[in-house]
């Protein structure tokens, strides 16, 4: 199912939540022509209900063409999010019942995780997720796979200056990642120290996952250097997509933590 084919599911929500104005506010927000509504006014009397205000606006939905269907339900559902934060349960459930779910004010097919928690992520890299949710929802897998390596890019990039690594452009994606990581071996050590492990298996605990870290940003590089978008739009293979998201993952996870 197509973002936008999910809007008869929405649209309840939409009804419930919203006053009469709001809707037509929501709705013009996020795309469709209300100036063809203007005919439908809410008056005290003899004025148009809020169920004949949904049934013109479900005719303009189906008088769009897939592409802008999609993009209209899409920018909707990120519009009744920034409006009323509150009813995203309401909202998630009502997504996940037709295979979408959300990654911030992003939806996102289910059959494309991202298990990452974005809340204490800075701005950039949160829009380089939704950029990646957004590109993979309208094809185009190589500009997906650009976005997601972007983020690990950002997220080191923002260590290199909170840590005085030097010229973040100056080093190899790979290398940017293993040293952002190993900056952080004092704080992977403390909690394991005072755990009562030998010092012997510390050691092979951080030597491991400092390994993990760095095979991880191999992948995410190769899949760069060999699908991205960077040199135009590439043949990109959709399984890799969530490779690379299952990579990326890893890898802000144990940066992160840490920080």
């Amino acid at each position: 199912m197509r973002i936008g084919d999910t809007w008869g599911s929405i649209r309840g929500i939409v009804r419930d939540a919203f006053s009469f104005a709001q809707i037509k506010d929501l709705v013009g927000a996020a795309g469709l022509p209300v100036h063809t509504l203007g005919h439908l006014q809410q008056r005290s009397s003899g004025g148009a209900s809020k169920g004949q205000l949904m049934d013109a606006i479900d005719g303009l939905v189906t008088a769009l063409v897939s592409d802008e269907r999609d993009r209209f339900v899409s920018a909707c559902i990120t519009e009744i999010i920034r409006s009323r934060p509150d009813i995203v349960p309401s909202l998630e459930e009502v997504l996940f019942r037709v295979g979408w779910g959300l990654s911030g004010e992003e939806p996102h097919p289910l059959d494309l995780q991202i298990d990452i928690d974005t809340a204490e992520l800075s701005t950039p890299i949160r829009t380089a997720i939704a950029n990646c949710l957004r590109r993979y929802r309208d094809g185009d897998i190589s500009g997906a796979l650009t976005a997601i390596c972007g983020v690990v890019d950002i997220l080191t990039e923002e260590q290199y200056s909170a840590h005085s690594l030097g010229n973040h452009r100056d080093d190899s994606y790979q290398e940017r990642v293993s040293k952002t990581f190993s900056t952080l071996e004092t704080e992977y050590r403390k909690p394991l120290a005072g755990s009562g492990l030998p010092t012997e298996e510390i050691n092979r605990l951080w030597h491991n996952h400092r390994q993990a870290v760095n095979q991880a940003a191999y992948v995410l590089a190769s899949f760069r250097r060999e699908f991205s978008d960077a040199h135009g739009p590439q043949n990109a293979p959709p399984a890799l997509l969530q490779r690379a998201i299952d990579c990326a993952a890893f890898i802000v996870r144990s940066i992160t933590n840490l920080t």
